[in-house]
């Protein structure tokens, strides 16, 4: 009887260690999930943060600012729900909101036009940054954050955007070529540029100034081409003309 107790006594206590193991497991593998969604959060505001800098440097629109701002706010709502007492959530969700509201009040102003890239270099860097931009907005579209409406038209501006940024860097580049005298290399930028903009149907103020801009290039070019050409023939025709001079002056002398 006895021995029974005993064996039964050891079934339990082993049930408890078991059944304690499985709790602890299931809280620490809970624990782990949730660090796990809240640095996913975090990596998503900091990404965000980091878009918000470049308004500095590009041309954001006042839906972009929103959709990042709302980004933010949403990621710091899915760690206040994850876990109520990280510190300071409660203060960064009010300033998150705060802005928000201010952005729909008021709007973004942001004037400036496109700064162009001073290197290939920083090219790269604008178009990184741009390209991050259009798939935040597509993800935020999937989640049904942003009207489809608001999506279409943001990531066309995007899209314009990059295609800015290539053709400031195509101009550069063909007057690095026109400047090694490299003629055919720069009238072949500016040609692929230009067949590029002449197929777009929403060019806006700026895109014209540049599709004005590389033609008048091309004008210029070509003219310039032409002098030389011109001279080069001039000069081709002097040197004949003094050769055939010298020949009648050194020819043999005839005898009478």
């Amino acid at each position: 009887m006895i021995f029974t107790l005993v064996l039964i006594a050891i079934g339990v206590l082993l049930f408890l260690v078991i059944g304690y193991n499985i709790v602890l497991q299931y809280k620490q593998k809970q624990q782990a999930d949730q660090r796990a969604a809240i640095a996913r959060q975090k990596t998503f505001i900091s990404e965000s943060e980091d878009l918000l800098l470049n308004s500095a440097r590009l041309p954001y629109s006042t839906e972009i600012m929103l959709i990042l701002h709302k980004r933010i706010m949403h990621s710091l709502q899915q760690i206040k729900r994850i876990d109520p007492d990280v510190k300071g959530l409660t203060d960064r969700l009010g300033a998150s909101q705060n802005q928000i509201s201010q952005l729909q009040d008021r709007g973004f102003e942001n004037n400036q036009q496109l700064r162009i890239p001073d290197n290939d270099a920083e090219a790269v860097q604008m178009l990184k940054v741009i390209k991050r931009l259009r798939a935040v907005i597509r993800s935020e579209h999937a989640r049904g954050r942003i009207a489809t409406s608001i999506f279409v038209a943001e990531d066309r501006k995007l899209e314009l955007m990059i295609l800015k940024v290539n053709i400031e860097n195509t101009i550069k580049r063909a007057l690095e070529s026109q400047a090694m005298r490299q003629w055919g290399s720069s009238r072949q930028l500016l040609n692929k540029a230009i067949s590029v903009l002449n197929g777009l149907s929403d060019r806006d103020e700026y895109l014209e100034q540049r599709l004005a801009q590389m033609r008048q290039m091309n004008d210029d070019m070509s003219e310039k081409l032409k002098k030389v050409q011109t001279k080069q023939k001039e000069d081709k025709e002097k040197e004949m003309k003094e050769q055939d001079e010298l020949d009648v002056i050194f020819q043999p002398k005839k005898k009478w």
